[in-house]
């Protein structure tokens, strides 16, 4: 048989061939291949061939239905770097020829989307530019989820900005470090990784932990063990950090207090500690969501020691149900200036010296027992410090604090006897504090501030290990007060 190797076609076939002609970019030799390769398919099995026709014809066919489910419900997970390959393949040297594969595959099993790449160089580019038009918003960030993969291996590109119009969507990537690259991926498409792994380690019990969300409508609190465990056992000071820590991943007082303000936000709603935050020019509103009023002045106390731990001084106005926390520049800088003072001098005259103006700086300003208290605790902390460093002490028991309160006693003014009474247990009668009258009386703003210095020396010296039993003049006859500090 002589084999004619010269073509002729009308029009009438050169218009049936043209989706191929458009793959193939003009070149009508791999277009008559791909003609052979299917007749030879269909000539093999020419059943299966008709139902595949017959399928394809159709847009809304088994294949593209299950890719349709599968993309949306896989929405947030970053896809392996082996899909990636698989989709991509070898021959992806450039953005350009990233570009063609990809519209190849746009025109295969009814896709319908189309990539545009821009890249500033085509060898070595610092930044690009893409395009996906299509109607299928799941397939079009599919895409740039795979785009995206590529160009971070293969350039060190991270995503900068994605943005989602009606029947597009557009991506912009430039060159920079790898930590920031992962975190771009990540936080762009990779977002329900996290979640999903765990749901697939213990189903059973994000099973019953979304189930148990759903019952109560999300009325709902999280909190750490160490946080619950102070809450059962009443401490004064509780461990509010934990979880903030732990989450962004270092202490609260390296965060820059802007995105200090916007993480607790990020965190606690979700937590359910609180309801809502907003975050305004001169203050934090915090809707609650609480009724009982000593739950609101210890919720409003945790949040003014979280931003003081920052570095901030804020002071909390208690209400039915908001709280609002509003800065105090110039006491701030005036405690933080003492506070120097004191950690540099630890002379007995000096602190005294250094108490007596925190008391007349409080005074000025109207009454916060929160603020007031959190002071004292701080000042407290730094008595004992300087203690500690002076004797020596590595590990406090209830002799050595004992000890300890009479020398602070003395610091202070105050008459008082401080005694170790039973197994561990200390007691501290105070019979005249001159710090905590003015004019004669007792001072509310004062008192408080010395039961928040003593807060302070528990705190440090037995760090949750003690309780403390606080009893004032007005609840034992003329005594001036009464402390118990069981270890």
């Amino acid at each position: 048989m002589i084999i004619r190797k010269n073509i002729s076609l009308n029009e009438e076939y050169l218009k049936k061939l043209e989706p191929l002609m458009q793959k193939h970019n003009g070149n009508l030799s791999a277009v008559i291949r791909d003609v052979i390769d299917l007749a030879d398919a269909a000539f093999r099995d020419p059943d299966s061939i008709k139902t595949l026709i017959k399928g394809i014809k159709k847009e809304q066919n088994l294949t593209s239905a299950t890719l349709n489910w599968a993309l949306k419900n896989l929405a947030g997970r970053l896809p392996g770097e082996e899909v990636v390959h698989s989709i991509i393949g070898d021959n992806a040297a450039s953005f350009s020829s990233l570009e063609k594969r990809l519209n190849e595959l746009g025109e295969e099993m009814y896709w319908n989307t189309s990539v545009k790449i821009k890249a500033d160089d085509e060898n070595l580019p610092d930044n690009i530019f893409l395009t996906i038009a299509g109607k299928n918003q799941d397939m079009s960030r599919f895409m740039a989820s795979i785009i995206a993969i590529f160009a971070a291996k293969k350039y060190n590109f991270g995503v900068s900005k994605i943005r989602t119009l009606e029947n597009s969507l557009e991506m912009e990537m430039k060159k920079s470090g790898n930590g920031w690259i992962s975190e771009s991926l990540v936080e762009n498409f990779g977002y329900m990784d996290s979640a999903f792994s765990e749901l697939n380690k213990k189903p059973q019990f994000w099973n019953t932990i979304i189930n148990l969300y759903l019952n109560m409508d999300y009325d709902m609190v999280m909190m750490s063990r160490p946080f619950f465990n102070d809450i059962l056992g009443g401490k004064t000071s509780l461990k509010a950090t934990a979880c903030f820590e732990r989450f962004y991943g270092c202490p609260i007082n390296q965060v820059p207090f802007d995105d200090f303000i916007k993480k607790m936000k990020m965190l606690y709603e979700p937590m359910g500690i609180i309801k809502n935050m907003e975050l305004n020019k001169d203050s934090i509103v915090i809707h609650h969501g609480l009724t009982e009023p000593e739950a609101i002045k210890k919720l409003s106390g945790i949040f003014v020691e979280l931003i003081k731990l920052n570095g901030h001084t804020y002071r909390s106005d208690d209400g039915e149900n908001l709280i609002i926390l509003k800065p105090q520049p110039k006491v701030d800088a005036i405690f933080i200036k003492i506070l120097e003072e004191l950690k540099n001098d630890n002379s007995p005259g000096n602190l005294h010296t250094n108490i007596v103006k925190i008391l007349d700086v409080l005074k000025s300003m109207s009454f916060n027992e929160s603020f007031t208290k959190s002071q004292g605790v701080e000042i407290g902390k730094i008595l004992i410090q300087h203690y500690e460093k002076n004797k020596a002490i590595d590990d406090w028991n209830a002799n050595t604090f004992a000890e300890y309160m009479q020398e602070a006693s003395a610091i202070l003014k105050q008459d008082s006897k401080w005694e170790v009474i039973g197994e561990n247990m200390i007691h501290g009668n105070i019979s005249a504090c001159p710090l905590a009258r003015t004019n004669g009386d007792i001072n509310i703003t004062n008192c408080t501030f010395i039961e928040g210095l003593l807060d302070g020396c528990i705190s440090h010296a037995f760090s949750g290990r003690a309780d403390r039993i606080y009893r004032e003049r007005s609840q034992i006859n003329n005594k001036f007060c009464e402390i118990y500090v069981a270890v």
